[in-house]
C-alpha cells in the first residue's frame, strides 16, 4: 500500500475540487496524495476503482468520490465528470492522467486498436473539458493538465498509436488554451521521462532505464515523487499566468 511522503505542504489548493485520471496506477496515486495534502478534495476514476489510492488518503481527511470508468467510452466518461459535479458542485482541476500504451507492432496495428489509443489517450481529455469547463468558468477558476510523454521526442518502433495520439493530446491542450485564455482557465502538459514504478519496472528491461539515464543530465532515473511538485505548481493560483506549454520533466533528455 502507498504511504504519504512524510513531508508537511501548505494547503495552497484549499477548498478545490481535482479529478484525477488513471488514478489507481503509481503516477495517479501519487499526484492525488499531492494534492490532498496541498488540501483538494479529489475525483479519482480508472479502469478499476483505486482502492489502494483512496486507502492512502485516509490520513488526510479530505473527500473522495470514486467510480470506475473505461475511458473509451464517451457517455461512461461524460456521467463521471457530471456525477463529480453532482457530489462537490464544482470542480476545479483536471488531471488527464490515465493513457493506453501497450506496444504494438505497426504492421499489426488495425483501426480498431488505433481508435482505442485515440479514445482514451485524447477523447476522454476532450469530453472531460467540455463538461467540467462551463462549471470553472463560472468560477473563474480551472487548471487542466494533461500528462504526455517524451517519446513524441524520440519515436521508437512500436509506439505509431501512443506517440500520434499524446502529440494529439498535445494539440488539445494549445486549442484548448486558446478557447479558454479569458476565463480563469489554464491548460498545460507535463512530459515525463521514462519514470520507474512497479510496473514499468515490472515491463521493461533495466538496459532500457540505463539508456535513458545517460541521455539525461540529471544521471539518475525518474521517480514520481519528481512530477508532483510540477503538478501541485501547475494547478495553483501561482501559475496563473502559465498556458498552452508543455513542461519537460525529464531530467534534461537530450535527444
Amino acid at each position: 500500500m502507498s504511504q504519504s511522503t512524510g513531508k508537511v505542504y501548505p494547503k495552497t489548493h484549499a477548498g478545490r475540487v481535482a479529478l484525477i485520471t488513471g488514478a489507481a496506477g503509481a503516477l495517479g496515486s501519487h499526484f492525488a496524495r499531492r494534492l490532498a495534502e496541498a488540501g483538494c478534495d479529489l475525483a479519482l476514476t480508472d479502469i478499476r476503482i483505486p482502492e489502494e489510492t483512496i486507502e492512502s488518503l485516509t490520513h488526510t481527511g479530505v473527500r473522495v468520490y470514486a467510480d470506475a470508468v473505461d475511458l473509451a467510452d464517451a457517455n461512461a466518461v461524460r456521467r463521471f465528470a457530471e456525477g463529480v459535479l453532482n457530489h462537490f458542485g464544482h470542480c476545479d482541476i483536471l488531471v488527464n492522467n490515465a493513457a493506453y500504451m501497450p506496444l504494438v507492432p505497426f504492421a499489426e496495428l488495425t483501426l480498431e486498436e488505433f481508435r482505442r489509443f485515440e479514445a482514451i489517450n485524447v477523447e476522454s481529455a476532450l469530453v472531460l473539458a467540455q463538461t467540467l469547463s462551463p462549471v470553472m468558468k463560472e468560477r473563474g477558476y480551472g487548471r487542466i493538465v494533461q500528462i504526455g510523454s517524451s517519446t513524441t521526442g524520440d519515436p521508437r518502433p512500436g509506439f505509431a498509436a501512443y506517440i500520434t495520439t499524446k502529440m494529439a493530446g498535445i494539440g488539445l491542450v494549445r486549442a484548448l488554451a486558446a478557447e479558454f485564455g479569458n476565463s480563469g482557465i489554464t491548460v498545460n502538459a507535463i512530459h515525463p521521462g521514462l519514470t520507474a514504478t512497479e510496473s514499468s519496472r515490472k515491463h521493461l528491461p533495466q538496459a532500457l532505464f540505463d539508456a535513458v539515464k545517460d541521455l539525461q543530465l540529471i544521471k539518475r532515473t525518474e521517480v514520481p515523487e519528481d512530477l508532483v511538485g510540477v503538478l501541485a505548481f501547475l494547478t495553483s493560483e501561482e501559475a496563473g499566468f502559465i498556458t498552452g506549454q508543455a513542461l519537460n520533466v525529464d531530467g534534461g533528455t537530450q535527444f
